[in-house]
């Protein structure tokens, strides 16, 4: 749908993807953000986003990471996120009180505390 209709995934794609359907204006604000990008820039994005498998990488990831875990994500779900967790060396899971896939978006405070908590760690 992002090449035969990129304004009109932008609309629709960005309010399923943002979650919280009780904050109507972030889905709104995330489907802005995709209609000012460059049609051609976003679907090559989304190819290689959604098209690309880097799981054996990941056990080779020896840097220490943060992976913050959304409820509710309809891109990433929980098991995503503990998929990626374990299997990454030095990974530390954060599972959010936000939902959706966008939370610097939709609660970026917690955002924030749970990167604060991880880096003082």
């Amino acid at each position: 749908m992002i090449d035969s209709n990129f304004l009109g995934w932008a609309r629709d794609g960005s309010r399923a993807i943002m979650g919280n359907p009780d904050r109507p204006e972030l889905g709104s604000d995330l489907g802005e953000s995709f209609c000012r990008t460059d049609p051609s820039i976003a679907a090559h994005f989304a190819r290689v986003t959604f098209l690309s498998d880097h799981r054996s990488d990941l056990p080779k990831c020896e840097t220490r990471t943060l992976v913050l875990q959304t409820m509710s994500d309809m891109v990433a779900p929980e098991e995503v996120g503990q998929y990626v967790a374990a299997r990454m060396p030095n990974a530390q899971l954060h599972i959010m009180a936000a939902t959706g896939h966008c939370p610097h978006m939709s609660a970026p405070a917690e955002t924030i505390e749970a990167m604060r908590q991880f880096l003082d760690s």
